[in-house]
């Protein structure tokens, strides 16, 4: 299955120095290495839509997790964090996972997007990737954690920063508008920055404002920004969270639908096969508490009266905090460095029906430093096939990489979409009869492809990089769960990566062939928005 879509056929495949080289009926020519492939898919590798690989490669991991569900290619720097620019505090999770002098070395690394062109052009990393470049970061970087509008010089250097960004190759810019400093940001700001990658013809992938209640007004506002900034966008794990808004997906598509046939830009989203997302804990915060930063919000936490007013908050009908959506009893702890005897419990557990539940929350992000992170179980299964159903619809597995192999038998530690999202989403496809295979490859590899505006990749044709999945049909599918998130996958057989094997009867093997894939070159060229205004 070459990608495109068309009806598969059965054929060999010549590589060569990283590329393919030929596609043939029977290809008689001999090879240093054959792989019969009898029986199985061939396909381009899949490619993750929306991964935070990102913060983990330039401390050496190279993406087992990915590359064992058959990634070949991460589109990474979503939600509006990105490895690069630094900002004072931006590495801080890394503090006792990496020695001090490599987190030295990768602050030097990613202080400018030149230093990090010059780092990365050196490295040969587990899978290839693609990178967009985080709202937050930009003004985090230009004027912190404020929740003050920017002025027009603080709008400018963010300007400049993006331009600089898509000049080193980035493929876009991505927002987080749940998370501070991102959520602090106007629809006016962020078409002024989406004008810059415009102009480069790069994407806005956008995590949206509200995945519940305020969904539908979300999606609008992520195509008016694409739209009055001449920007592409891409709608970030798209789902619909809460039961009040079960249903929405019909209304949030034909808006995209629509968006298209305007044709003024193109919009797409993407989404992964399950029913609960993942993120820290302090994002159930409301943003205006964590103004001044994580460690002013952890203070706060600290005061009773502060923790009152948090808590009427979060209570309130108009409050989008995920915990108003997945309730506690819906709320998993799935890391947490410190407090490490709860993984694998929800915060109702953890409460036992004592204590106030608000009260674990808060106590326990104080102990953690904030760093704790929860899957939320709140978003609505009809919608989520709704979604999976919709063509121009791509798969993000929504991880980074897992620092090291985990013992498949741990309980609990982390989200399952780390390593089985896209195994899972096949084994959907096949199960439901959803669409065809040829349909559903097509969607993990080309598609992605040519929305980041990527060349050479998504699609096995002579000239192509030689980026391949190997998979049998009848057998591929997941085989972890919440409770045991790091068993293995079936039916991945091999996985080969810029021409060289990375995965072999479905495990990896240490190879690092990828590379940094940059965007497709245009020239810079003044766009005009269609609202009328320049």
């Amino acid at each position: 299955m070459d990608g495109t879509g068309v009806k598969r056929h059965t054929g060999d495949i010549g590589i060569k120095k990283g590329k393919i080289t030929k596609i043939s009926p029977v290809i008689t020519t001999e090879a240093e290495t054959i792989i019969d492939a009898t029986d199985k898919i061939v396909s381009p590798g899949f490619i993750d839509n929306h991964s935070h690989g990102d913060y983990y490669f330039l401390f050496g991991t190279p993406g087992h997790n990915l590359l064992e569900q058959g990634v070949t290619t991460e589109i990474a720097g979503n939600c509006g964090g990105s490895i690069v620019p630094y900002y004072e505090g931006s590495l801080d999770d890394a503090k006792g996972l990496a020695p001090d002098d490599l987190i030295e070395e990768v602050k030097q690394k990613t202080v400018t997007f030149q230093e990090f062109e010059r780092a990365v052009s050196k490295m040969n990393l587990g899978t290839n990737m693609a990178f967009l470049v985080g709202h937050g970061n930009l003004r985090a970087k230009v004027m912190g954690f404020s929740g003050e509008r920017p002025t027009k010089q603080q709008v400018d250097r963010m300007r400049d920063l993006v331009s600089d960004a898509m000049k080193s190759g980035f493929i876009g810019l991505s927002s987080g508008l749940i998370y501070p400093p991102s959520v602090y940001a106007t629809k006016e700001e962020l078409i002024s920055l989406a004008s810059v990658v415009a102009s480069y013809d790069g994407i806005f992938a956008t995590h949206i404002r509200g995945e519940g209640d305020t969904v539908v007004k979300a999606v609008e506002e992520a195509i008016e920004i694409g739209e009055r900034s001449g920007c592409d966008v891409v709608i970030a794990h798209h789902k619909i969270g809460g039961l009040k808004s079960k249903g929405k997906s019909s209304i949030t598509l034909g808006l995209m639908e629509q968006a298209n046939k305007r044709g003024y830009i193109r919009v797409r989203c993407d989404t992964y096969p399950f029913t609960a997302g993942q993120t820290s804990l302090t994002a159930s915060i409301p943003p205006k508490f964590a103004e001044k930063g994580l460690k002013s919000l952890i203070e706060q936490l600290k005061d009773p009266d502060c923790r009152k007013a948090i808590k009427e908050e979060m209570e309130n009908d108009e409050s989008e905090s995920l915990l108003r959506y997945s309730g506690f009893d819906g709320a998993l702890i799935l890391r947490a460095p410190k407090t490490p005897e709860y993984v694998g419990m929800t915060l109702s557990a953890v409460s036992g029906g004592v204590s106030d539940p608000f009260d674990t929350v808060f106590d326990l992000i104080i102990k953690n430093g904030g760093n704790i992170q929860i899957a939320y179980f709140y978003i609505n299964k009809e919608d989520m096939m709704n979604i999976i159903k919709t063509p121009e619809v791509m798969i993000g597995a929504d991880v980074g990489h897992d620092i090291d192999y985990f013992d498949s038998e741990n309980t609990g530690g982390g989200h399952p979409r780390a390593i089985s999202t896209f195994p899972k989403y096949l084994r959907i496809i096949r199960e439901g009869k959803i669409m065809p295979l040829e349909d559903a490859i097509r969607r993990i590899t080309f598609l992605p492809a040519e929305t980041a505006r990527i060349d050479q990749i998504g699609l096995l044709l002579e000239g192509y990089q030689a980026d391949v999945c190997i998979f049998d049909w009848d057998r591929i599918s997941e085989t972890n769960d919440y409770s045991h998130p790091f068993r293995r996958n079936q039916g991945i057989e091999y996985v080969i990566v810029k021409g060289n094997v990375a995965v072999e009867k479905g495990k990896y093997n240490g190879s690092k062939s990828g590379t940094w894939l940059k965007r497709r070159t245009f020239q810079v060229c003044a766009k005009q928005d269609h609202y009328g205004l320049k």
